[in-house]
Formats: structure tokens, C-alpha cells, sequence
């Protein structure tokens, strides 16, 4: 139990130092549920939390944009993410700015940078590694459908209930699963690293 609120912190700690939290608090019970949630397998292949760090904050990152675009507060363009508050440009580019005061209202965000080439490459290494490790174990336990769970729950995103209808097994079993998936995947990295 101690385990599951030092990873909560950890989560909420993040949410609260990243910049896209300023002006949404009252969301921050949703990021921090969703990125517990998407978090979770990760947190239970590695008992250091201080390890994964970067990758959770990269994971919270990216729950707290879909949060946001989920509650219609920044929609996806080409350019990345903007707030969906419309912004009158033309009043800003007068003279008459010098003496006004701007609206409170007006939010000026950027969207995020792209992330770095490095950042992808440990990113997509790390989920390899989870990937092969699901395989392996999927060829170890064929009769436990490892690899049909972890697919339609972290590639699919359904979630535990839908899978139980997909499968046809009970949804404690699923959930069952789950854990003994993340314990196998866990223990599948650490002997990796031997």
C-alpha cells in the first residue's frame, strides 16, 4: 500500500510542476487518475521509482494533453496543441494596447516542442523490451492469452470489462491476469539486465 502512494505523489508531484497544470487545477484529480492508470504497468516492472521517473513525467505529459483535449480545453492542430479559446488577434496588434489592460481571460499558449530524437529511441526501446517480454511470455503460457490481454488493453485501450466480453473470462480473471502479466514482465526485465 505504502508502494501505491508513493507512486500517486510521485504522479501528482509531476502534474503539479508541468506547465500545462497552471491554469487547469481543477482538473487534477483527472490527470493524475489517468496517469496512474497509464503508468501502472510500468510501475510494476521496476520497484525504484526514482529509475522510472522520466519515463512516468513523459507519461503524465501525455495524460494531462489528452485530459485537456478530452475536456475540449485544447484540440490537436498541425502546428500541436492550442487552447480552444478563441482570441480576437486583430485588438492586439493595435496602437490602443500601449494604455489597456488585456483581458485576464486571454491565455498566450505554445504548443509543446516535438520530443527529441534520443527521447523516441529510449521511448520505443523501452516498449520493445515490454513487447518481447509479453511475447516471450505469451510462448511460455499460450493457455493464459497474455498476449490477446495485454493487446486489447494497452494497444487497444479497452478496458477491463470490454476485454472480459472480448475474451469471454470473467473480469476479475482479466484483472488477475493483468497483475501476473506485470509481475512476469518484471521479472522478465530483471533477468534481462543479469
Amino acid at each position: 500500500m505504502l508502494l501505491v502512494e508513493e507512486q500517486r505523489s510521485l504522479i501528482e508531484k509531476i502534474v503539479k510542476s508541468n506547465k500545462n497544470f497552471k491554469g487547469n487545477e481543477d482538473l487534477l484529480e483527472d490527470f493524475c487518475s489517468e496517469a496512474f492508470q497509464k503508468s501502472y504497468m510500468i510501475f510494476n516492472s521496476s520497484s525504484n521509482i526514482q529509475k522510472i521517473e522520466n519515463y512516468v513525467s513523459k507519461v503524465v505529459h501525455t495524460s494531462i494533453l489528452c485530459v485537456l483535449k478530452n475536456s475540449g480545453r485544447i484540440r490537436r492542430t498541425s502546428e500541436g496543441y492550442i487552447p480552444t479559446k478563441e482570441v480576437i488577434v486583430s485588438d492586439l496588434s493595435s496602437n490602443k494596447i500601449k494604455d489597456q489592460v488585456i483581458d485576464p481571460d486571454f491565455i498566450l499558449d505554445f504548443p509543446d516542442p516535438k520530443d527529441s530524437a534520443e527521447e523516441i529511441l529510449i521511448t520505443k526501446d523501452c516498449l520493445q523490451k515490454i513487447a518481447d517480454a509479453v511475447c516471450v511470455i505469451h510462448k511460455e503460457l499460450p493457455s493464459q492469452a497474455f498476449l490477446d490481454i495485454f493487446y486489447l488493453r494497452y494497444v487497444k485501450g479497452l478496458k477491463q470489462s470490454e476485454i472480459s466480453k472480448s475474451l469471454n473470462l470473467s473480469q476479475s480473471e482479466i484483472s488477475k491476469r493483468l497483475m501476473q502479466l506485470s509481475k512476469l514482465i518484471s521479472n522478465f526485465l530483471d533477468n534481462s539486465k543479469s
